[in-house]
């Protein structure tokens, strides 16, 4: 494995487990110090390799704080991965206004003051990168999922913007867009489904190439976007989806 990310400070969101913590796993695997955000101690197990840094990416004082932290420890940033995000299943219909105010707290407002606390930083460090997770249901629709929807189509848009307002300072923001992918989500989901066998199967034919994706295969997209190979790619949303998005 190269070390593509030697000397380079990566944080990461929602990094105690799935795509956030195949993230860490990679990225560190390639050099990267790694500071492992997490909500609570629940996932402390699982990044006890990392330095951690507890933050509920819902509120500016927990970001304000993980950045001091960052500043004292290591000087700066040069990579954000906000990963940090919930997928709860509703229609319009049943979607109150406290449903509606959590999913965007944490998808759409946490993506946004990471991005918002991590840019002055790499602006001192010279540049830096940074990778939002949006998701296929940010460029395609799908069933009951009209909140989250809407979180990760605005996380594709602020993506292109802050990638035009911010490529002066040499800072790179892109964001990948994942189908289903063998985390706790969708598991989730089919845990809670009348029939659990064939909502699997439904998921997995949504995927041309046949199967649903692991966290791995996103991992490595998103390591090759914050990393100097991807040193031309600004303002992208790029599918990591099984073909899905060609249907």
């Amino acid at each position: 494995m190269t070390a593509r990310f030697e000397n380079k400070v990566v944080l990461i969101t929602g990094a105690g487990q799935g795509i956030g913590l195949a993230t860490a796993k990679r990225m560190a695997s390639e050099g990267a110090t790694i500071i492992a955000g997490i909500f609570d101690d629940a996932q402390a197990e699982a990044v006890k390799n990392y330095e951690v840094v507890k933050l509920d990416v819902r509120y500016e004082e927990s970001w304000i704080a993980a950045m001091d932290l960052l500043m004292k420890s290591h000087g700066g940033l040069d990579v954000l991965i906000n990963n940090a995000g919930i997928s709860p299943q509703a229609t319009a219909e049943e979607t109150t206004s406290e449903f509606w105010d959590e999913v965007m707290a944490i998808n759409l407002r946490g993506s946004f003051l990471g991005c918002q606390k991590a840019i002055p930083l790499m602006r001192n460090r010279g540049g830096g990168a940074i990778v939002n997770l949006a998701s296929i249901n940010g460029i395609r629709g799908n069933r009951r999922l009209v909140a989250y929807a809407a979180t990760k189509g605005a996380i594709v848009s602020m993506t292109m913007s802050l990638a035009l307002d911010h490529s002066e300072d040499n800072i790179r923001v892109n964001c990948v867009c994942p189908a289903t992918i063998d985390t706790a989500m969708p598991r989730g989901m089919m845990a809670e489904a009348p029939d659990p066998e064939l909502l699997g199967r439904q998921m997995i034919e949504k995927h041309p190439i046949g199967r649903i994706g692991q966290p791995e295969e996103v991992a490595s997209t998103i390591a090759f976007l914050a990393s100097e190979d991807a040193s031309f790619m600004t303002g992208l949303a790029i599918p990591v989806d099984g073909g899905r998005s060609i249907r």
